[in-house]
């Protein structure tokens, strides 16, 4: 079990893990608390307006507190003495009056004037001057010794002066607060229970974002640790070419550079291998940080002087080239990485065409996008290795590229480029054999200089 735990702390995903399970937890337990904290503190939002209404109106507090005395002796309550109930014209009260709504009459010196309503025992309860043009919360005891809330708010009293006689100086206007409370607190244990279920569920959230957070990590890291691998084994062998000739002129300390001639070239050709790999992956790593393609006015003329030199090339290589220029206006695009990547198909199909081949190159325009089309005939392509062509270091025939000079890397670069300009490329099969590399680019047919003027 232990082992196990170890195992698990240790994954890749697991700090990512405790940071969004963190965070969850941290916004749940947030909500949980301000939820809580908003329904105690309008919970008793009206009840307190009220009590505060009807402190405004004191002929109406002596009116429910006589009310309360009245029914305490009616069911035979004795008390140490009657309370006086000045005469006033009954009106109704300014605020709401329910029968969980009682009054309590203090004299100048706080002493409770009013006997009970035969159910709350006020002989528990200690009114003071702390308690005046305040809303409190007492605890009374009822007749069965059980407690009871009520929000409680004292008031001076203001009567008229043929009244002035009466002891009463305070009331104090209480509601029974206790269903309320019981209320609160049953919402309050389902609020916690349906946060604690979403914390639950932000578990396995919280899973699922760590492993897919990892996941482009994982492969990026796969994706250098193979490129490492692939650059290591390509400079492997020209570097051991290069030990085995020169130690073989080591051993011939006396040989003319004619005689010796056949391991210098060899030497040569295998450094020249080196510069064009380390050239490749300096590119690599370069366009590795992202392309941002520098938008020039590219004139039609561009693409015809390109082809001459690819005719150029094919004929020093005993091949027939055949170049389809049918761009027939100004278009903005970037020319060098335009360049580089007809530089890269060209050079493929060239790679694979045996002598006397012939490769066909066609550009045109068509709904804004530039449409390039590299033609060859020479063994094909798999369809298995049709998935992989783009991928770095793959080579179909990989002794025929050797040889050729060729390290896997084109096509790698030339789809980043095609990427660069949000465009797709596509390889199908040149019937009857060959192949064919399809590339559409999204371009601008508009002529820069037209639109600075």
């Amino acid at each position: 079990m232990l082992t196990r735990i170890k195992k698990t702390v240790g994954e890749d995903d697991f700090s990512y893990f405790i940071r969004y399970f963190g965070l969850f937890t941290l916004i749940f337990s947030a909500m949980t608390l301000i939820i809580i904290q908003v329904m105690r503190s309008s919970l008793y939002t009206t009840v307190d307006e009220n009590l505060k209404t009807l402190s405004q109106d004191p002929y109406s507090l002596v009116a429910i507190a006589y009310r309360d005395q009245r029914q305490s002796n009616t069911k035979g309550d004795d008390n140490d003495h009657e309370m006086m109930i000045p005469d006033h014209d009954k009106s109704e009260p300014k605020g709401d009056v329910t029968s969980n709504t009682t009054v309590v009459l203090l004299n100048k010196k706080y002493e409770n004037l009013t006997t009970g309503n035969g159910f709350l025992n006020f002989k528990t309860v200690t009114f003071g001057r702390k308690l005046l043009n305040k809303v409190s919360q007492l605890q009374i005891t009822n007749s069965y010794g059980k407690k009871e809330s009520y929000r409680a708010y004292m008031a001076e009293l203001s009567l008229s002066d043929d009244e002035s006689d009466s002891d009463i100086k305070y009331a104090v206007v209480m509601t029974n607060i206790s269903q309320l409370e019981q209320t609160s607190e049953e919402h309050e244990s389902q609020i916690a229970l349906i946060m604690i279920c979403f914390w639950g569920i932000s578990l396995f959230a919280s899973l699922f974002l760590a492993r897919l957070s990892v996941k482009p990590l994982l492969e990026s890291m796969q994706k250098q640790k193979a490129f490492v691998e692939n650059a290591s084994h390509e400079l492997r062998t020209p570097l051991a070419v290069l030990q085995n000739r020169l130690e073989t002129l080591f051993r011939k300390p006396e040989a003319t550079i004619m005689e010796s001639s056949e391991n210098i070239a060899s030497s040569l050709d295998e450094v020249r291998n080196m510069k064009l790999l380390t050239t490749n992956l300096l590119n690599i790593a370069r366009r590795d940080d992202g392309l941002k393609p520098e938008m020039e006015d590219i004139e039609p003329s561009f693409f015809d002087q390109t082809f001459s030199n690819f005719e150029i090339i094919a004929e020093e290589n005993g091949k027939i080239f055949r170049g389809d220029n049918q761009v027939d206006k100004v278009i903005c695009s970037d020319k060098t990485l335009l360049k580089q990547l007809m530089t890269i198909l060209y050079d493929n199909a060239l790679k694979y065409t045996d002598e006397d081949g012939e490769i066909q190159f066609e550009v045109q325009l068509k709904d804004k996008n530039l449409l390039l089309r590299v033609l060859d005939n020479g063994p094909g392509i798999r369809d298995e290795d049709k998935k992989r062509i783009f991928d770095r270091f793959y080579r179909v025939d990989k002794a025929r590229t050797r040889q050729k000079g060729g390290f896997g890397l084109g096509l790698s670069l030339a789809k980043q480029i095609v990427e660069a300009f949000k465009g797709t490329i596509q390889v199908k099969d040149n019937k009857p054999k060959g192949t064919i590399f399809e590339v559409k680019l999204s371009i601008k047919t508009e002529s820069r200089k037209k639109n600075r003027s």
